[in-house]
């Protein structure tokens, strides 16, 4: 590949975010790359062998039902990523928001309720939130939307998310009766989390017009689709997610000097990531296993992962802790939707 970047035309000016880890987007990256946990007992559920369940909670969160909680912390990430964005409440502000897959636990009902109770309590601008309901791929398959209205003027400037909650009684009780939640009998299970981010991204023309901060540039993107997706009976080889993450740094130019991705003790997320590294070019990557991967830290958040991820080599570098000029953030969900996304951090 090429050592020099293509030209780089959209970027992301603002970042929001409220984690397990911290209220805001910047604590929170810097408690990730701290290496700091929040895994914690359940205050009231149990396993089948009666043990605490043990999750990844906003413990200041004081409301209980999923969809309030979802609501709660997707209502915080987006007023810190709005606070120093250029807005009116007679323009439109697009909101491309990454949601849980359709299905038992999150219906298509979930998401346009939660999309109108977020636009009618927002008031700097006229929010349209569009939901996207893809799972941990989420929030690249929106950035990708969002990225075309940009480029097409469609919109000057607009706000790429992801939220959900794992901590809806039925649905822990589901993942526990599949014994995937990782317990002191289970070694390869996750730890259900909850979390909401989101970053705004425009052209680089409108963030120097309005003296906005580039904090990183979008290299590349792809989205792709994995043939032996979870609970089918196909073994999965890393297809799509090689042809997402091989694409997204093609699209980019370079090697990619850092991953940071969903994985999240299930076996099957290892095995795909084993399999994905092994198809690509050698070039794609500096270091192949160079990786981050929090959900140890923060718990699996689902379609909130992307952007949570996003924000540790952006906060980072700001601080002095470079990955390196060029992160690939990549995720998958349990669906097959696989998304991959390379920044260039400026110097």
């Amino acid at each position: 590949m090429s050592a020099l970047p293509r030209q780089l035309d959209t970027c992301i000016v603002a970042l929001g975010a409220r984690t397990p880890l911290g209220l805001r987007a910047q604590p929170s990256a810097m408690a990730a790359h701290a290496g700091i946990a929040r895994r914690a007992e359940h205050p009231y559920m149990v396993d089948r062998r009666g043990d605490p369940l043990v999750v990844a909670m906003d413990s200041t969160l004081d409301v209980h039902p999923w969809q309030e909680r979802m609501l709660a912390l997707a209502t915080s990430a987006l007023d810190e990523v709005c606070e120093t964005l250029p807005l009116s409440r007679e323009v439109g502000l697009p909101l491309f928001l990454g949601l849980p897959e359709l299905g038992r636990f999150f219906t298509e009902a979930d998401a346009t309720a939660l999309c109108r109770r977020l636009a009618q309590q927002f008031g700097r601008a006229a929010l349209q939130p569009a939901p996207v309901p893809e799972g941990n791929a989420s929030p690249i398959v929106a950035l990708e939307r969002a990225l075309a209205g940009v480029r097409a003027g469609t919109f000057p400037i607009a706000i790429v998310g992801g939220v959900e909650s794992y901590l809806d009684p039925a649905r822990l009780d589901a993942l526990d009766a599949a014994s995937r939640i990782a317990a002191r009998t289970i070694r390869w299970g996750l730890c259900p989390g909850e979390g909401a981010a989101m970053f705004a991204v425009c052209k680089g023309t409108f963030a120097r017009q309005y003296r906005l901060p580039i904090l990183a540039w979008i290299g590349g993107t792809k989205v792709t689709h994995e043939p032996a997706a979870m609970h089918v009976d196909a073994v999965c080889t890393g297809e799509g997610l090689a042809q997402a993450m091989a694409a997204a740094a093609a699209a980019a130019g370079v090697s990619v000097t850092k991953q940071y991705c969903d994985i999240d003790g299930e076996r099957y997320r290892e095995h795909e990531f084993s399999f994905a590294i092994l198809r690509v070019a050698p070039a794609t990557f500096v270091d192949a296993i160079d990786y981050v991967a929090p959900a140890n830290l923060w718990g699996q958040c689902g379609a909130a992962g992307a952007v949570m991820l996003a924000t540790i080599p952006i906060v980072t570098h700001a601080r002095g802790h470079s990955p390196g000029p060029w992160p690939m953030v990549w995720c998958g969900s349990e669906g097959g939707r696989r998304g991959a996304v390379v920044l260039h951090l400026p110097s």
